[in-house]
């Protein structure tokens, strides 16, 4: 579920009509390299050629969804969406049979834009300057953060005293900016699924910690196990929250 990535390509100083398909370098493949050039190209002769095709380490890459191998007579621009990889390669197979390979390249932008050179062999990928996408997305979250744990602090019955509001603005501002900002310029993937579950946690323990040390209720007393249960619920509550917003900024900007 969510945004995923995905690979357009223009290409430029290409052949009259082609077929472009890209390529990837899992670890551990072997073979021997093949030959670039087929002979009578269509659609039959470019699939079989692809699914066997070896070079340097690489190998064709295959979606489940979507077109893997795009004809020039259907399109001038190629896209790829769904399942990409991160690394990758072009390959052009001409209707005269000859085989462009490109140089490969591992794109910044998660809907990467590039541009292949088939006459240098040179992938450029256009970078979309999202400095101020990204500046509202941290601010936003970082209110709704500061709103979200306030509501919580308030079922909690600790009073907005200058002390509590001073502690709360303090551990907010110092991990929920920089979290922030690290999430919204990382690529979707498993492993940031768990590096983000793992920061939360770390975050969660840190601001109960804090709260236990810092907070007072009405009466000027230091209650540590509600103030920690505090920390704990008010980042499940925030964490969720922030997990929504980021989701839809996806959707919306990616």
């Amino acid at each position: 579920m969510g945004p995923k990535p995905s690979i357009t390509i223009h290409v430029e100083n290409g052949p009259s009509e082609y077929y472009l398909a890209l390529l990837c370098s899992p670890r551990g493949i072997t073979g021997t390299n093949s030959d670039l050039k087929l002979e009578n190209v269509n659609e039959v002769t470019v699939q079989n050629y692809l699914k066997d095709f070896f070079y340097d380490e690489w190998v064709f890459s295959e979606s489940p969804v979507g077109d893997n191998i795009i004809s020039s007579r259907d399109t001038t621009e190629f896209y790829f969406g769904y399942m990409v990889p991160d690394d990758f390669k072009v390959i052009i197979i001409s209707t005269d049979g000859t085989v462009y390979l490109s140089d490969h390249i591992n794109p910044e932008e998660f809907n990467a834009d590039i541009t292949y050179d088939v006459a240098t062999g040179k992938l450029t990928e256009t970078i979309e300057d999202r400095t101020l996408r990204h500046s509202i997305y941290v601010v936003v979250c970082y209110l709704l953060t500061l709103a979200m744990e306030l509501v919580v602090l308030l079922l909690f019955k600790y009073p907005f005293n200058k002390r509590n509001l001073f502690c709360f603005l303090l551990i907010n501002t110092i991990t929920n900016i920089p979290f922030s900002i690290f999430l919204i310029n990382q690529r979707a993937s498993i492993p940031m699924i768990l590096i983000w579950l793992f920061l939360e946690i770390i975050i969660m323990l840190l601001e109960g910690v804090f709260y236990l040390i810092t907070l007072r209720d009405a009466e000027g007393r230091r209650r540590k196990l509600k103030s920690f249960l505090y920390g704990v619920v008010a980042n499940i509550v925030s964490a969720t929250l922030g997990a929504i917003i980021l989701f839809f900024y996806g959707l919306i900007f990616h």
